[in-house]
């Protein structure tokens, strides 16, 4: 029996007409402000897994958790010792201008032997053999020149290859941010896993799920006061801008999300925390 009026019930409410049916949809939905008091999150607008792009032995470790760091900061160091020596042996080699000296002195020589020797073949002096083994020296001894000027160059892109093979051993923060977690301590080789876990706390995300129904009624642009949900933040407000929409909704929970940014100067405002939002109206 029971069945039977659960049955009847739904039948009743399916035969009632569209406009009944409107109406009372429109009453649910006008209560209250949909666009105030909503839940939010508080999250890092970035998290940076920081490696280093080549291996090595951990050298020195500069930071810890929950240490601020600037964006280009030395954050760790890898053992260096060869690529430091691999460097002054390059930079000596693209310095010395002995060899290119030398070869560069004897080409202004064998111009000057060729001038002198055009002379004594115009007056009919020495042979036509001789002129051209004098100018076939010249050409090389200048060959030679331009030969130790491109070694040279070489040189110095040797040196720059080892200078940057040096800095990969270097590990700096590409953000500003504080430090979530160290992975690894001195002296533990490191290959492909991460050293720190930092997060970019100015600006702050603020993550806000709104169900479906309000789609198209958040735009870029749009500002909110936030209030974190905290006891020791006194309710104190803050103001944040919407900087993304979905534009896919979540058929699953009927939700979209919305994302916001906050300015966060002196990381005074923390994050993974709970939020209120209203959206203020311009």
């Amino acid at each position: 029996m029971r069945t039977s009026y659960i049955y009847l019930k739904i039948t009743a409410l399916l035969t009632l007409p569209f406009s009944v049916m409107a109406q009372q949809t429109t009453v649910l939905s006008l209560e209250g402000d949909p666009l105030k008091a909503m839940d939010c999150i508080v999250e890092p607008s970035e998290i940076v897994e920081l490696g280093s792009s080549v291996p090595g032995v951990i050298d020195k470790l500069y930071f810890e958790r929950n240490n601020f760091v600037n964006e280009g900061d030395t954050v760790a160091e890898l053992d260096a010792r060869v690529e430091r020596a691999t460097l002054e042996l390059a930079t000596a080699r693209a310095e010395i201008d002995t060899s290119l000296n030398l070869r560069r002195e004897n080409a202004a020589f064998g111009m000057r032997t060729q001038s002198r020797n055009q002379e004594l073949f115009n007056e009919s002096t020495i042979s036509a053999q001789d002129m051209d083994k004098v100018k076939t020296e010249t050409y090389i001894a200048q060959l030679q020149a331009r030969q130790e000027e491109d070694n040279k160059r070489i040189a110095k892109l040797e040196a720059e290859r080892a200078l940057q093979a040096l800095n990969q051993r270097t590990l700096k923060s590409p953000i500003a941010g504080v430090v979530m977690e160290r992975y690894k301590s001195v002296g533990e080789y490191l290959e492909a896993e991460p050293v720190y876990r930092i997060a970019n706390l100015d600006p702050l995300h603020v993550e806000l799920i709104v169900p479906v129904q309000q789609l198209g009624s958040i735009a870029t642009g749009m500002k909110a006061e936030i209030t974190i949900d905290l006891e020791s933040a006194s309710n104190e407000k803050h103001i944040a801008i919407v900087t993304s929409v979905d534009r896919v909704a979540d058929a699953a929970s009927g939700t979209f999300g919305v994302l916001l940014s906050m300015p966060n100067s002196g990381f005074r405002i923390p994050s993974g925390v709970r939020c209120n939002l209203d959206f203020i109206s311009e």
